[in-house]
């Protein structure tokens, strides 16, 4: 009998302690990850950065607020990718796809806006994102803030 009563209470702190680690990182609301700063039109949408064409096509990330992200128009090998912001530092962490050029397309630091440091392990580069952060460099191109990115084909 106590053996029921015991498996079953490692059974109920075991499902808590999974609810609690699912609520982390800002998706236990219905409104899901927040960026500071304009709310998109999109409900799914947390912020989007596009780099306009120019000598290259347009270049758009969206940031979802269920935590992933999405590149369309280029850079699709760093799909899927993952982010997430915290208002305590100021940080917006990108977690791309393993590519092994990470690093080297981004080491220099001071050529990428906001750009803080690279997390070549873990495939994640760690911007500076305020309310007001117009433009983040990512892999070479600038990247900006709010501005409306193309309707996707396909």
């Amino acid at each position: 009998m106590h053996r029921i009563i015991i498996k079953r209470a490692a059974a109920a702190a075991c499902l808590a302690a999974l609810a609690a680690c699912a609520g982390m990182g800002g998706n236990r609301d219905k409104a899901g990850m927040q960026m500071p700063g304009k709310t998109p039109a999109d409900a799914a949408v947390a912020a989007t950065w596009y780099n306009p064409p120019s000598e290259f096509p347009g270049i758009c990330l969206t940031q979802f607020k269920d935590g992933s992200l999405r590149f369309d128009g280029g850079f699709a090998f760093y799909n899927p990718g993952r982010w997430a912001y915290d208002p305590a530092t100021s940080e917006l962490r990108l977690a791309l796809a393993p590519t092994p050029s990470l690093e080297l397309s981004h080491a220099q630091i001071v050529q990428h806006k906001n750009l803080l440091r690279i997390e070549a392990d873990k495939n994640t580069l760690i911007y500076a994102v305020q309310a007001d952060t117009r433009a983040i460099g990512l892999g070479g191109f600038m990247f900006y803030r709010d501005m409306p990115c193309p309707p996707r084909r396909g």
